[in-house]
């Protein structure tokens, strides 16, 4: 028999798999040294969004409290992550070992545009050769290179680049396997290296394996997912998705779920159809479908007014939209976070009618979200200046309460390293 879930169901376990409850992620040890439990968190979320260097720092920190951005750039620099393309031509962070046969999953689909990329760019086979070769002389006689100091190689060498070239080279040789970001200096993001001699131990995994591999972490680090969300994640079709899950379920490694509506109607086909890792179903606490228990056993609500005050009987739905009261308050989370990334249907975690306000312009630049139980009640930035202050922008309907968010702020200023934070005054 089929275990059917509830939207609320749906939305636990998600977050408990996306290790955004009071303990992290699971799996993380407590007591290992920070570069090691940064390590355990990109290994359980097997990929985490990339693109904007000082999010995904926070997005591995957050789910290993206690941890700082230090402890990420030591990961990074003991060669346990790295910053690469493992697939649809993201870039993201990932544990060593993973980066290579995840690309060989899913490489498929992203080279075989790269010529009519090359030929728009006026890119020759002969000039990619030439530039591939001075880059990786030039990477294996380096302690890593910034991307300004790998295109001064090719200038070096007398190859008449144009500035277009830059981005599709460095994605090239790194979606190929050749190279990827390793070592980190400072604040600035990780350096070019040659994988061959960065990556230590890599492993090997390829076909079916491979695509049993993809499904299930995929469904471990986020909880239950449909076909089309692996599809959209990996950048595989909807059929090597299908496919994925299958193996993965034969495997025992996934498990079919339901999906009821709000009203409690059992929802019909692919959007009510949903896999999951067998271990998080047993997450849901007794009594969890009607919320009287809490996700960390204790039970009860977060009942805090717009003051703060707590036991306000206004408290428990005093936010449009907050999700279901036994998942912990308030989260700061980064911008391209997988807490909406990782998904097509991002319904649990968020009212559809917000999502211009995420993805302002629907240009893929999705915001850094203020989330109450689960779900997306605003949006917040860092202002610009010397002080570090943080702007909290609400949803329409929704309010932010500044002193139940503030402990968060105040793990968001300690992993940074900062002194400490203040919301901006309305």
């Amino acid at each position: 028999m089929t275990e059917t879930l509830t939207p609320d169901d749906l939305l636990r376990l998600r977050m408990r798999a996306l290790g955004l409850t009071g303990t992290g992620l699971a799996g993380v040890p407590e007591d290992a040294p920070g570069a090691e439990r940064i390590t355990a968190v990109a290994r359980g979320m097997l990929a985490t969004q990339g693109q904007d260097w000082r999010s995904s720092r926070w997005a591995l920190g957050r789910r290993a409290p206690g941890t700082s951005a230090a402890d990420v750039s030591a990961a990074f620099n003991e060669r346990r992550i790295v910053r690469s393309w493992p697939m649809r031509g993201t870039i993201h962070v990932v544990a060593a070992e993973d980066i290579g046969w995840m690309q060989r999953a899913t490489n498929h689909r992203v080279l075989g545009g790269a010529a009519a990329r090359r030929e728009f760019l006026g890119i020759d086979d002969a000039t990619l050769e030439r530039l591939v070769a001075v880059s990786m002389a030039a990477l294996a006689g380096s302690q890593g290179l910034t991307r300004d100091e790998l295109a001064e190689v090719w200038t070096e060498a007398g190859i008449a680049w144009q500035g277009a070239w830059r981005y599709h080279l460095i994605w090239w040789i790194c979606q190929n396997g050749l190279a990827t970001f390793g070592p980190v200096r400072g604040e600035a993001e990780p350096l070019l290296v040659a994988a061959e001699t960065w990556i230590e131990h890599p492993r090997t995994l390829d076909g079916d394996d491979a695509l049993v591999e993809l499904a299930a972490r995929y469904a471990a680090g986020r909880g239950p997912i449909r076909d089309h969300d692996l599809a959209w994640w990996t950048g595989l079709t909807v059929g090597e998705a299908r496919r994925a899950t299958g193996l993965a379920a034969e495997a025992g490694r996934l498990q079919r779920v339901g999906l009821r509506d709000t009203d409690g109607t059992v929802i019909a086909g692919p959007a009510g159809q949903l896999w999951a890792d067998p271990e998080i179903l047993g997450a849901l606490p007794a009594g969890g479908r009607d919320g009287t228990v809490g996700m960390d056993g204790t039970g009860g609500t977060d009942h805090i007014d717009e003051t703060g005050g707590a036991g306000s009987s206004r408290g428990a739905d005093a936010t449009a939209g907050a999700g279901p009261s036994d998942i912990p308050g308030w989260l700061l989370l980064p911008s391209f976070d997988e807490h909406l990334l990782g998904y097509t249907n991002r319904d649990a975690q968020m009212r559809p009618e917000d999502f211009d306000r995420i993805v302002p312009g629907r240009n893929g630049m999705f915001l850094a979200t203020v989330v109450r139980r689960g779900r997306v009640v605003g949006t917040w930035k860092r202002a610009a200046g010397k002080r570090v202050r943080i702007a909290l922008a609400p949803m329409p309907k929704c309010r932010i309460n500044r002193r139940a968010l503030s402990p968060e702020l105040a793990r968001w200023a300690r992993f940074h390293g900062h002194d400490g934070a203040e919301f901006i005054a309305d």
